[in-house]
This record gives structure tokens, C-alpha cells and sequence, in this order.
């Protein structure tokens, strides 16, 4: 596995939230699952991130990104910070890992617990055996990797999710979190919205007000889940085999 880590800054932070916003970046899941893609560029440009550090990783599928000027740049994610109530480092860019998911979870956890991280919430969206209903409003549903995360997921009006399987970086990077000494949750809905999400991203913020005082206005994502309404976006959604039931990314 190769890898790079290129800091732009390391700061020292009390009690910080890992914000995990990392969608799959496997072509025919794209639109099914750009949740966590959408939430960050939305938050990148509502609130004041500034980038701190960026990685680089052969977890990344071997392809290079080209601009409409020609210039190649190599798929990367990177690390923003935001000072509100409380630190939030969220880590976003062009996707989830292929391979080596464990080492990559690793690789981002082991720098959030530098800077003083003590909290991850991943974002994504749940496969579920059939999408949500075109028009109905998403649930947010999760998991955490102890039982007091459970609870608080409970008290946040999250639905929590129960036996089944949570594969892929989204869902190992909760698990893996509490070797760093980090209580980790899953946050997201069933998939089903077309993109951009607009009704799931407002109750993925509202939960996320109250897990890590993130306040950003919705009104944007209120006015283009009508527009959507309006135009009948009911066809967008892309057909794929269901492999598998569970937590997908």
C-alpha cells in the first residue's frame, strides 16, 4: 500500500469531532449513494472549513482526475476544520477506499487522534431491500461502537439500526475508532432520493446540530427538494443488483 500524508497544518484541538463524509466512488453507486459527497460540499460551502491536511492512497482506484484545462491531479481526500461550538474535522474529498479499507481507516484515524479528535460520526446512506418512497421524507437511522453511543443516538431521535451487516470504510471506520479511544457512530438514511438528496441531507443536519452543534441554514436544500417536487424527479434513480442487505457507505 502506498500512501502520503501531506499537512498543511497540524493544530492542537480540545475534544474534537471526526466528521467522516466519504461516499463510494464505484460508478454504478454513485447516485444511489452520494449522501456523505453532498453533505460535505454543501458544508464546504455554507460554513468557514479550512483545509489542514490531504491523503493520498493506493486504497484510492488507480485513476487521476483531469481538469477542462488538462491538468491531472491524483484522486485524493482531505482533512478541513471548522471552529464552532465544538472543533469538527471533517474529512472529505473524492471518495471511500477500494482496497486496504482497514490500513485507510487506519491512516485517518491515527491523524484526527493527533490533532485531539475524541468523537467520529460517519455519514452515508443505508442499502436497504427497497428505496424509500418518491416524495416521503427519510428517516435517519445508525449504529454506535458501544452501548452509550447507542443511547445518544436514541436521545437524537436517530432510529437505530439492528442486526445486520455494516460493510466497507463507512461503517470500519466506526468500529475502528475506539482503539483510538474515540466513541464512534453511524449516521444516514435508506437510500431512494434522488441526487442531490436534498430531503435526506436536511435530516442528516438536523441530527448532526445536535450531535455536533454543526447550525447551517437549509433553506437551499428546502427550495431544491421543491423544485424537485415539482419537476417529478422520480425516474433519476439508477436500477443495481441488491447484493446484500445492510449498512452500505
Amino acid at each position: 500500500m502506498w500512501e502520503m500524508l501531506e499537512v498543511d497544518e497540524s493544530p492542537r484541538l480540545d475534544d474534537a469531532i471526526l466528521l467522516v463524509a466519504l461516499s463510494t466512488m464505484a460508478p454504478q453507486y454513485r447516485a444511489l449513494y452520494s449522501h456523505a459527497r453532498e453533505l460535505s460540499k454543501y458544508l464546504i460551502r455554507k460554513l468557514e472549513f479550512r483545509k489542514i491536511a490531504t491523503l493520498y492512497s493506493s486504497s484510492l482506484p488507480p485513476a487521476v482526475s483531469i481538469s477542462d484545462a488538462g491538468v491531472a491531479r491524483l484522486n485524493s481526500n482531505s482533512f478541513y476544520v471548522y471552529s464552532g461550538k465544538r472543533p469538527v474535522v471533517m474529512v472529505a474529498g473524492d471518495g471511500s477506499p477500494f482496497d486496504d479499507q482497514q490500513q485507510y481507516a487506519h491512516s485517518v484515524l491515527s491523524f484526527a487522534q493527533q490533532i485531539g479528535v475524541k468523537k467520529v460520526i460517519s455519514v452515508g446512506a443505508r442499502w436497504s431491500d427497497a428505496p424509500i418512497a418518491p416524495g416521503s421524507t427519510p428517516k435517519v437511522v445508525g449504529f454506535s461502537n458501544d452501548v452509550d453511543g447507542v443511547k445518544e443516538l436514541e436521545g437524537d431521535g436517530v432510529e437505530v439500526t439492528k442486526s445486520e451487516p455494516g460493510p466497507f470504510f463507512a461503517n470500519l471506520v466506526v468500529a475502528m475508532s475506539g482503539d483510538y479511544g474515540m466513541r464512534g457512530y453511524k449516521i444516514g438514511v435508506d437510500h431512494g432520493e434522488p441526487v442531490p438528496h436534498p430531503k435526506s441531507l436536511i435530516q442528516i443536519l438536523r441530527v448532526l446540530e445536535k450531535m455536533a452543534g454543526i447550525k447551517v441554514e437549509v433553506k437551499e436544500l428546502q427550495e431544491r427538494a421543491a423544485n424537485m417536487k415539482d419537476e417529478e424527479v422520480t425516474g433519476s434513480m439508477p436500477e443495481v443488483a441488491r447484493e446484500r442487505e445492510g449498512i452500505y457507505g
